[in-house]
């Protein structure tokens, strides 16, 4: 595991030497809460996404058609509106809430006919209805519990852009929810994303005014392979003398320094 400190934002390659995923959530909460002072808070991000503005929204479609034709997506809600897709383009004289029958047989029917055979329009009906089903793009298209667990820790909603690249267009907004506690932190990442960004904040300041910006993500290339935590600070003195030997007492022999 390297500390990258030739670089800006600094960089914590970990590869895979913590596990992959859930392996290595308790770990990454501790990481994390080595840059947290007293008087601050970790806030988490969470980003909504304004579905139709999405510029990749035709390729999902096309995707979501095909994964659905292969077996990939298959759960009973959409299957079922796909179902009455079929039946309106084979049979519209027929009532979907009369022809279960009917509409399994046609199910069966797309799945078995090679994919290019397929007409386009049905295609592109079926790849809409699927997009929208399995489309996560809001809290709001998560389940209850998410929705109440990032609610009720919820500090502010901006449209705040800190990743070190142009602001996509479909952003909607960004809710950062407090989660100070390791435990929380573990339950973040198990009903969110482990691919998080969150921020440390003085709790009398903006998000965009951060003692600390964490942006953990995936990367493959010659140099390197595996997560990376970039780490931004506007105090790379405070990251150099207090920062770092918590992670060094945290991390012992598996840290290298490099710069």
């Amino acid at each position: 595991m390297k500390l990258d400190l030739n670089t800006y934002p600094f960089r914590l390659e970990q590869g895979y030497e913590l596990g992959y995923g859930p392996a290595g959530y308790e770990t990454m909460a501790k990481v994390i809460s080595a840059f947290q002072e007293p008087q601050s808070d970790i806030l988490f991000s969470y980003t909504n996404w304004d579905r139709d503005k999405d510029p990749h929204k035709g390729e999902l479609m096309e995707s979501a058609a095909h994964d659905f034709h292969y077996g990939i997506i298959n759960d009973p809600a959409t299957s079922s509106k796909v179902k009455e897709i079929l039946l309106l383009h084979y049979a519209p004289e027929r009532d979907p809430k009369v022809s279960q029958a009917v509409m399994d047989q046609l199910l069966a029917y797309f799945r078995e006919v090679p994919l290019e055979e397929i007409n386009e329009e049905l295609l592109r009906k079926i790849g809409s209805a699927v997009y929208e089903k399995q489309g996560v793009y809001t809290l709001a298209d998560q389940d209850a519990a998410t929705q109440d667990f990032v609610n009720s820790r919820l500090v502010d909603t901006n449209s705040v852009w800190l990743l070190p690249y142009e602001r996509p267009v479909y952003l909607e907004n960004v809710l950062w929810y407090r989660v100070n506690t390791q435990e929380e932190m573990v339950q973040a990442f198990e009903r969110t994303d482990w691919w998080f960004t969150c921020a440390i904040v003085d709790r009398s300041k903006q998000v965009e005014d951060y003692r600390y910006f964490l942006n953990y993500t995936e990367e493959h290339g010659e140099d390197h392979d595996g997560m990376v935590l970039y780490i931004s600070t506007p105090d790379p003195r405070h990251f150099k003398d207090t920062v770092i030997p918590r992670l060094k007492e945290l991390l012992a022999e598996q840290l290298e320094i490099v710069g």
